[in-house]
């Protein structure tokens, strides 16, 4: 991957921003502890969880579907995209 499809390196490289607002991390609840908003977290496997941060509080995890593919054992990062900013 070019520098040109990567927007944002975070925490000594684990968090890769993509060009459709999706990052891809090792460690999901780190990067989230800190941030407000609703969130989809895909793992490695293909779960998907709803997850709702609240900075301060502790965070709400919801299973919103099981994996809808193969899993794959080189792919060990999970995808996070913001699906909401404000949480009321």
């Amino acid at each position: 991957m070019t520098s040109a499809h990567i927007r944002k390196l975070h925490v000594g490289g684990a968090m890769i921003e993509m060009d459709n607002g999706t990052v891809e991390v090792l460690n999901p609840a780190e990067i989230l502890r800190n941030q407000d908003g609703i969130f989809e977290v895909t793992s490695p496997y293909g779960h998907v969880f709803q997850v709702t941060c609240r900075r301060g509080v502790k965070m709400a995890v919801r299973e919103i579907s099981e994996p809808q593919r193969a899993p794959r054992t080189e792919n060990i990062a999970w995808r996070i995209k913001r699906v909401a900013r404000a949480v009321a």
